[in-house]
């Protein structure tokens, strides 16, 4: 097979059984190990997964035949032919074969992840940039040189992707409906600050650098021309044109150019920065627009997330009948044989499940027997007028949130006094809501736990042999074995 049916044909196990994957975990692990089928069988039983040897055989061809996998050529000594042919079927991975598993892998795992963005690498690039400024790219030596441009280039191309991953992370998200409480609130207390101080200090660090990148232009051509080090230009030396070797970034004036455009702005070109600026206030924007949709009504009455999710398992464990009746039930997907408009007894004599076959003939408006369509003629009439009952919902609404307010205020308070007090229903409520959640924070082995909701902190600490008592209006409430602590949220 060429190296160019390789490239693509190494991949196709992703699309594959997931035993390939768990197969190439086996060989990956093994730093080049050789393993006959027998070997993989059991690695794979310890793992958690049986399979047959003769499916492990022929999954184990199949990735030799891709490129994964090759067979190894040494038998050492070997007494009988059966025991040659025994030893002459082990297998171990392919270079290729570990890139791609490794890739494959580490982009899987972290599909769902934010990457940070280090912009302590601009403070690399700037102070490469000034070393290279500082030598004479015509009298200094070429490994000197050499050193210099790759200070210059390593920090970048670990910064462009960093910045570039980050950035189409926000992409995609910022289309993102079905967030969940924990998504809302990274989004709402994290994420928009983060990405604003982030563009900030890009803006300050992206001057200095554009300045410095200016000065070494007029000097990249003999740069790249006495910079050439390292295995790519011996081999160019060499004259073996048949040998590809990966050059190092900097060699050639193209990369020099692509530097540039990230930070220098062209009459008509922003620069790659004034882009990703851009285009991640854009995001920003539709992230506080969706947030703010979602503020209006609360996370639990917009995100359904949860909801999709526990539907998805009822239809993965539900059998053929119990899959239409909950797409039925869930979506209105009813079989086409029971569609039908509701009817009386006097006009739908038979049940909506009797076979069209054998129903009577149905009974079809003169509107859709005449003229095909169910238009209605006539007046149309008036849209109500709903603006008291909207006022008195929004009243209401002020009404619940001011006793919710209340009722805190009077929690703190009792609080502060060591909840000397008694407290009312409204304020018991508002305890027993933080108490609940603190609780849960501490579990069954933690020493405290603490939770703070709508301004009110609640923190619980275990000490054997204490009571708290709360008194209110309906008894008293006692805590056995916890310190109790009910203050203002900072």
């Amino acid at each position: 097979m060429t190296s160019a049916g390789i490239r693509t044909t190494v991949f196709s196990y992703v699309t594959e059984s997931p035993d390939y994957r768990a197969i190439l975990a086996v060989f990956a692990g093994t730093f080049f190990a050789e393993l006959t089928p027998t070997e993989v069988t059991a690695r794979l039983a310890d793992a958690g997964l049986e399979l047959e040897e003769s499916t492990v055989t022929g999954r184990l061809e199949q990735l030799r035949e891709w490129g994964n996998l090759e067979v190894s050529a040494s038998v050492g000594q070997v007494g009988t032919v059966e025991d040659y042919y025994r030893r002459r079927n082990r297998y171990l991975i392919t270079r290729v074969g570990q890139e791609v598993h490794d890739l494959v892998e580490g982009v899987l795992a972290q599909v769902d992840d934010v990457r940070d963005v280090s912009l302590g690498r601009l403070e690399q690039l700037r102070v490469g940039l000034e070393a290279l400024t500082r030598l004479d790219a015509a009298s200094a030596p070429p490994d000197r040189l050499a050193e210099a441009v790759r200070a210059v280039f390593d920090p970048h191309v670990a910064f462009s992707a960093e910045i570039t991953q980050f950035f189409a992370a926000i992409n995609q998200w910022q289309s993102r409906f079905d967030l969940d409480e924990d998504e809302f609130a990274f989004f709402s207390e994290v994420l928009v600050g983060y990405v604003g101080e982030r563009l900030e200090t890009l803006r300050r660090a992206a001057r200095p650098i554009s300045a410095l990148l200016a000065e070494v232009e007029p000097v990249v051509g003999t740069i790249v021309e006495r910079a050439a080090d390292g295995l790519a230009a011996r081999v160019a030396a060499a004259g073996l044109s048949s040998v590809r070797v990966r050059r190092e970034p900097g060699a050639a004036a193209a990369d020099w150019e692509n530097l540039a455009s990230w930070f220098i702005s062209t009459p008509g070109r922003p620069s790659r920065v004034q882009t990703l600026e851009r285009d991640a206030v854009d995001a920003v924007r539709t992230l506080t627009q969706n947030l703010t949709r979602l503020s209006r009504t609360g996370t639990a009455g917009s995100s359904r997330r949860v909801d999709f999710l526990r539907l998805a398992v009822f239809f993965s464990r539900a059998d053929a009948p119990r899959a239409h009746e909950l797409g039925s039930a869930a979506f209105g997907m009813f079989g086409a044989r029971h569609l039908g408009g509701a009817g009386g007894d006097d006009t739908d004599p038979v049940a909506a499940a009797t076979s069209w076959w054998d129903a009577p003939v149905a009974s079809i408006p003169i509107s859709l027997r005449e003229r095909g369509d169910t238009t209605s003629r006539g007046r149309t009439s008036r849209v109500q007028d709903r603006t008291q009952e909207r006022r008195h919902l929004l009243a209401r609404r002020a009404e619940v949130e001011r006793r919710a307010a209340a009722a805190r205020a009077e929690l703190l308070e009792a609080g502060a006094s060591g909840f000397t007090d008694r407290l009312s229903e409204p304020a018991l409520r508002e305890l027993q809501r933080v108490l609940t959640r603190a609780v849960a924070d501490l579990g069954p082995a933690s020493g405290a736990g603490e939770v703070s909701l709508d301004g009110v902190r609640c923190a619980v600490e275990r000490r054997p042999g204490t009571t708290t008592t709360v008194p209110t209006h309906a008894g008293a409430l006692r805590i056995e074995g916890l310190a109790m602590t009910v203050e203002p949220a900072p």
